[in-house]
């Protein structure tokens, strides 16, 4: 979050009148006297490295650094105790200052943790313990509200932060209650430093302090780890799923939903490369597609063009790291940005950029991970697009593109076996013919019929209704295949396709001419109909009554009309 302007002021005005008023007033009316300033520094030193290393659990900071500086509140009072906490709040934030705006962090949390020790110092000292108490039940019961009173303030303090920095968060029943007890637990934690160091001097930062802090980062470290692999067996699992896919569309989607919700990232951009620029070809928000931006971005431009630039990965951990080196329009709520190269034999043939509203949402051991997923990725496209193509040229006809007829008979008995087993209702099918068609390869050459099949067949893919197929049955003859569509549909839908085709023109070259010059002719189509269970329950005979309809009820009839079957 940034500050300016007013709120800034009133925030540092605020600051003014508490924190160095507070400070001054304490070491004015309980000064500092004899203070053995090696714990002092020991104390300071472990508190702000438990800072600086947190424990995290579920992604969330766990900080114990009050329990180095509790025993030295128990031994020298508030106003020293206070000073070594405010030190620590000020390193800790300068030492981060990569990861928001450090004067608003520093003026809230100084602010925040001097109402903590004041008010925790209040609690204390109300249940009649006092500084440098040895009676063990009057220590632990004022330790024990100072805790609480502690833990309580801190919770509300720092929801009231997430409210003004618009990343507030309801924590689940287990998150809070954790919180709770990780802060009950400097309680004994303390008191074992407290009474080591009144009876046995510094031995107690090496027996207890220092001991304490090495757990904590080797428990850091083991989290870390095992984050890691848990993230490299969720992208093991992820590329068995590619591998599994035979489309390279369904590969894409694949690969967008389990990748946005294993960074649990809020928008996801895939670019393709084409011989030096960039575009958007698939943009996921919170898993689910939407329509893609359209522009194009040469190397260096943007950040999608620094990755192309540089071939190599950038991770972003706030806004202010990376907005001015975009030259499109981005969504205001993104902040940490993840962006890779997908590279393909040594060159760039895609770029990843992935965004998140949280602030420090992707580590740099993501990179590392989706670089892996890239890699299943790139293989997975390769192999989906081999079986696209191997399928259009075993199953497909070579000059429209649509099925062919081999394709047609082994459709037609699936779902005509569906159809006998009840999971369908109706099928239908509609053949067709152009009518007079052999006059067209007269009058203009056969170049000209090729290209009026492929407008031909056009017409009919973008026509053809969801979940149905069209294929061509041979020469200017097609088929569609239409599962759920009565008889009546049927015909409907056949009348308005012979009325869109009578009404298209289609352009030809008349190569037979003296002269090679484009044309515009119209041409009409006949179509029969059939349906099951009506008419049959065989697949091919339902075939054969459509091409009896044809002839008989349509181009017997006079051509360009509707033929239904009739028993």
């Amino acid at each position: 979050m940034k500050l300016k302007g007013r709120p800034l002021l009133l925030l540092l005005l605020l600051w003014i009148l508490v924190v160095p008023t507070g400070i001054v007033y304490l070491l004015y009316t309980q000064p500092i006297l004899t203070v053995n300033w090696l714990w002092v520094g020991l104390s300071f030193l472990l508190g702000f490295l438990s800072i600086y290393y947190p424990i995290i659990y579920n992604r969330k900071p766990i900080v114990l650094f009050v329990w180095f500086t509790l025993p030295i509140f128990l031994v020298y009072g508030l106003t020293i105790e206070l000073i070594i906490t405010q030190l620590i709040i000020a390193c800790a934030v300068f030492a981060r200052y990569k990861t928001g705006d450090v004067l608003y962090r520093l003026l809230y949390n100084s602010l925040a943790y001097f109402v903590l020790s004041v008010s925790s110092a209040v609690a204390f000292f109300m249940t009649g313990a006092g500084i440098g108490e040895l009676t063990f039940s009057i220590l632990v019961v004022g330790v024990f509200v100072y805790q609480i009173v502690y833990s309580v303030l801190y919770d509300w303090i720092f929801k009231l932060y997430g409210v003004l920095t618009n990343r507030m968060r309801l924590d689940s029943v287990k998150e809070t209650l954790l919180h709770y007890f990780r802060m009950v637990i400097a309680v004994p934690l303390a008191l074992s430093l407290y009474f080591i160091l009144i009876h046995y001097g510094v031995i107690g930062y090496v027996l207890v302090g220092i001991p304490f802090f090495f757990m904590t980062l080797v428990l850091r470290i083991n989290r870390q780890t095992d984050d890691l692999n848990a993230y490299i067996q969720a992208a093991g699992k992820i590329g068995q799923q590619l591998a599994k896919m035979t489309t390279e569309e369904s590969t894409i989607e694949e690969f967008m939903t389990k990748t946005t919700a294993l960074f649990e990232a809020d928008y996801v951009y895939l670019f393709d490369h084409y011989d030096g620029w960039l575009e958007p070809t698939h943009f996921y928000v919170k898993g689910r597609k939407v329509a893609t931006p359209h522009v194009h971005l040469a190397k260096g431009e943007g950040i999608a063009g620094k990755v192309l630039s540089d071939k190599k990965s950038f991770l972003y951990t706030r806004r202010d790291q990376w907005i001015q080196q975009t030259i499109t329009p981005v969504p205001d709520d993104i902040e940490s940005l993840l962006c890779v190269p997908f590279i393909r034999h040594q060159e760039i043939v895609g770029v990843l950029v992935m965004g998140s509203k949280k602030k420090d949402a992707f580590k740099e051991f993501h990179l590392n991970v989706l670089d892996l997923l890239s890699s299943y990725f790139i293989v997975s496209v390769e192999k989906a697009r081999y079986i696209e193509l191997a399928e259009q040229e075993s199953n497909r006809c070579a000059l429209t593109g649509l099925y062919n007829y081999r394709f047609l008979e082994q459709r037609l008995e699936q779902e005509m076996d569906l159809l006998n087993r009840g999971i369908l209702e109706h099928l239908a099918v509609v053949m067709l013919d152009i009518d007079h068609f052999k006059k067209v390869n007269d009058a203009y050459g056969h170049e000209s019929g090729n290209l009026i099949l492929k407008q031909f067949a056009n017409l009919l893919q973008n026509k053809c209704p969801e979940k149905a197929i069209v294929a061509r049955y041979g020469g200017e003859e097609f088929v569609y295949i239409l599962p759920e569509f009565s008889m009546d549909a049927a015909l409907e839908f056949a009348e308005e396709l012979r009325s869109e085709i009578q009404q298209t023109n289609m352009q030809i070259e008349n190569d037979l001419s003296c002269l090679l010059n484009e044309e515009e002719i119209q041409i009409t189509a006949s179509i029969g109909v059939s349906a099951a269970p009506e008419d049959t329950d065989e697949a091919m005979t339902l075939l054969r009554n459509a091409d009896r309809a044809l002839y008989i009820g349509a181009k017997q009839a006079g051509r360009n009309r509707v033929g239904g079957y009739v028993k």
